[in-house]
């Protein structure tokens, strides 16, 4: 491409790797939804209905499973992720504990290194809550909030992609491009 030919137009980087198995969009919103209802039914368990321990905990794995990522990565965020999603049951004290969901999201979706720096919203969002709820009846307050700053920051992440991927300089951007070499996909 010469200097005068505009920028291409910027994609998801686990959409151009190859898949083994399905295509690239609903593999992308089954792994989405399945993690997001599995950690849902994790938060929703208390004494009277550790079903939905079980049951989250069998449907978040599945979904990061799911997600059209090189397997290496998958296979690597689905301990961490679903150990912290267990911690947060402590309540507001544990809401910082969203940073290592988004961190795994992060891996998965093959964003640029200078993306993690939206891993600072979480800590500070969890810093806040524990401060602010005292009270174990407060923790779906918590939850919520956490949940919806944790979309923020993995959108913001996104948008930093798409702004690295145009700003950065070439030498950069060419170490971090994706090619089939990373890992395949199944």
């Amino acid at each position: 491409m010469s200097e005068s030919d505009p920028q291409p137009r910027w994609r998801e980087p686990a959409s151009l790797l190859p898949l083994h198995w399905g295509a690239y969009r609903p593999r992308l919103v089954s792994g989405l939804a399945a993690i997001m209802i599995g950690t849902a039914c994790i938060q929703l368990t208390s004494a009277y209905s550790l079903l939905f321990l079980l049951a989250g905990s069998l449907i978040q794995p599945a979904g990061w499973a799911v997600l059209p990522a090189p397997i290496g990565r998958r296979v690597a965020v689905v301990l961490p992720a679903l150990g912290f999603t267990w911690l947060m049951l402590g309540g507001a004290s544990f809401a910082w504990c969203f940073v290592v969901p988004l961190a795994a999201w992060l891996l998965v979706r093959l964003r640029p290194a200078i993306c993690y720096v939206v891993l600072v919203l979480p800590i500070a969002c969890g810093i806040v809550l524990s401060g602010v709820i005292a009270d174990y009846s407060g923790s779906w307050i918590s939850f919520t909030i956490g949940s919806l700053v944790t979309v923020a920051a993995a959108w913001a992440a996104r948008g930093i992609a798409v702004w690295w991927s145009t700003h950065a300089p070439r030498s950069v951007r060419s170490r971090q491009s994706v090619s089939p070499r990373d890992g395949g996909l199944d």
